[in-house]
């Protein structure tokens, strides 16, 4: 008799301890190797609604570090860029379309002062990347000519 309202007694414990635990995702973590030596890996962390970004150079020392805010669905909506010491070197926020493509994004420093933005030109559908990028200073002066962007959404080098 004392077993089995032990026993029960353990079940209704068990199952309060269950249901108070939450589930906030798992933890992703991606190593890319890179052609010149260096490797970067990503920390995603549901929970904290970051993905943190750590550069290391070949001799494995790091080069620089970026911190994505992450907002609804994981889908980034600033950074935080850091230089090797860990020090703040400016900051990044993202305004998005309706194909969820970014449109422009705006740079500031670690104070908070505005450097300036960059804006992405689409001409596709929404499954296309960009093709014109334009930058502008912190007075809206365009710093230099519109560069078109390659098939691989960089931008192609001036000649």
């Amino acid at each position: 008799m004392k077993s089995l309202a032990f026993l029960s007694a353990l079940i209704v414990f068990a199952a309060s301890v269950a249901s108070a635990q939450e589930n906030y995702g798992t933890i992703k973590v991606t190593t890319r190797l890179h052609e010149d030596g260096t490797k970067s890996t990503t920390i995603v962390d549901p929970e904290k609604h970051t993905a943190e970004e750590t550069f290391v150079n070949a001799a494995n020392k790091v080069v620089k570090k970026i911190t994505y805010l992450l907002g609804e669905n994981d889908v980034s909506i600033g950074a935080i860029f850091y230089n090797a010491k860990g020090d703040v070197t400016y900051k990044a926020s993202y305004v998005r379309d309706g194909a969820n493509r970014i449109t422009e994004t705006t740079f500031t420093s670690a104070d908070g002062k505005y450097l300036g933005k960059r804006v992405f030109v689409y001409t596709g559908g929404t499954g296309t990347a960009a093709t014109q990028v334009i930058d502008y200073d912190a007075a809206g002066q365009q710093i230099a000519t519109a560069q078109a962007v390659g098939a691989k959404g960089k931008a192609r080098a001036r000649r």
